[in-house]
């Protein structure tokens, strides 16, 4: 198991890195007016951590990715392989959050 603390320093950094500066990210007044109440972690975030996970326990594969819920920034994310999947939680011991599937490359 990987685990991943994104807070605020983390998640401006990603912003910059993929040039997302939405305020639903990075702004807590914004995020307060919105349906999440808080600011977000990247979905794209959780998407290349999952794909960092899978890759250096030896998997390989296309992965495809599903949002469940999103994940509030200042989270711990852990990301578990087994076997052919990749599972991603928030908190400790909260519903998983998205699940990652690495698919057969032909």
């Amino acid at each position: 198991m990987s685990e991943f603390p994104l807070g605020p320093v983390q998640i401006c950094a990603w912003a910059d890195v993929v040039d997302d500066h939405n305020p639903l990210h990075l702004d807590p007044a914004y995020a307060a007016t919105t349906r999440f109440g808080v600011p977000i972690v990247h979905g794209s975030l959780l998407f290349a951590l999952a794909c960092d996970t899978l890759q250096t326990s030896g998997s390989t594969g296309a992965v495809t990715l599903r949002f469940r819920a999103p994940v509030p920034v200042g989270s711990t994310v852990s990301i578990t392989v087994d076997g052919p999947d990749l599972r991603l939680r928030c908190g400790d011991g909260e519903p998983v959050e998205a699940h990652v599937e690495p698919e057969a490359t032909p």
